[in-house]
Formats: C-alpha cells, sequence, structure tokens
C-alpha cells in the first residue's frame, strides 16, 4: 500500500512540478498579467492537489483514507512537485544571473527606502544567498513549508474512514 502511494505521489507529483515550475516562470518577467495568471495556477495547484487526492482515496484506497494518510500524501507530491520546481529554478538562475542580482537590488533598495539600516555582514549573507544553490534550496525549504501547509488543511477535506458499521 505504502509503495503504491509512493509511486502515485512521485507521478503526480511531477505535474504538481511543472506547475510550480511554469507559475515561478511566468513570475520572474515582472508583468502583471503573467502575474495574474500565476495566481491562476496556484489555485490550480491546490485544486489539483485535492483532486488527485481524492482520486487516490477513490481509486486505489476503496474509496477510504485516513487523515494521517491523505496528509502524508498530500505532502509526498508537494515535494515532489517541489524538487522537480528547484531544478527549474536552479537552471534558470545560473542561466539568468541578472534575475538574482536584481532580486537582491530590490530588497537592498527596499530597505533603503524605509530608512533601515543594513550592516555588511547582512549585504553579504543576503549575496551569499542570492546565488542560484542556495536560493534553489531555499525555494525547495520553503516549499516544503508549503507542502505542510496544504497537506494539513487538505487532508481534512479527503479524508474518508470507514463506518464501523462495514
Amino acid at each position: 500500500m505504502q509503495q503504491n502511494m509512493n509511486k502515485s505521489a512521485m507521478i503526480n507529483g511531477l505535474i504538481i512540478g511543472a506547475m510550480l515550475s511554469l507559475k515561478f516562470l511566468l513570475s520572474s518577467f515582472n508583468n502583471s498579467t503573467l502575474s495574474i495568471i500565476g495566481f491562476f495556477i496556484s489555485v490550480s495547484i491546490v485544486f489539483a492537489l485535492y483532486k488527485f487526492a481524492t482520486n487516490y482515496r477513490d481509486k486505489v484506497n476503496e474509496g477510504f483514507i485516513k487523515y494521517s494518510q491523505a496528509f502524508v500524501y498530500i505532502f509526498q507530491m508537494y515535494l515532489y512537485g517541489s524538487v522537480v520546481m528547484s531544478l527549474v529554478v536552479l537552471i534558470y538562475t545560473s542561466f539568468n544571473q541578472e534575475f538574482l542580482s536584481s532580486m537582491l537590488n530590490q530588497i537592498l533598495t527596499m530597505y533603503d527606502k524605509i530608512n533601515i539600516p543594513i550592516e555588511d555582514e547582512a549585504v553579504s549573507f543576503l549575496e551569499s544567498i542570492y546565488k542560484p544553490a542556495p536560493f534553489a534550496l531555499f525555494n525547495l525549504f520553503s516549499s516544503t513549508i508549503g507542502a505542510a501547509f496544504w497537506g494539513l488543511i487538505l487532508a481534512a477535506f479527503v479524508k474518508k474512514e470507514k463506518s464501523i458499521f462495514e
């Protein structure tokens, strides 16, 4: 049963990863129209997670799934998708170094506008994060938190336990 869950989560995670990657790529252009499309992709990701989890429950798990199983399945799907997205982020930022330097400049400009002094150590720390590999790892870490968040919420809607009379 666990092996079926992992295999199904991997396959569906590829689809989620493609959606997450597309959302990242669209957001990298700083275009309001593309940002709106990215928002709709974000909403579609949540619906896809729910749909994949209910399909798994109904087709593989005979119509029943515990909350903990639903959480693990949704978490795994999102995590596999996040790995795919992190690879896309790594490749994109490796070839487009200007993207990360632009993001860093925006952050430093924001600190300057709101008159928050920033020390040299903090600037060097930010510069070390805004390199392709650390940035991709940070995206993977933050996506893991997102996976747990959506897993906790969606599992409540997906769970369906057997009746005590069956």
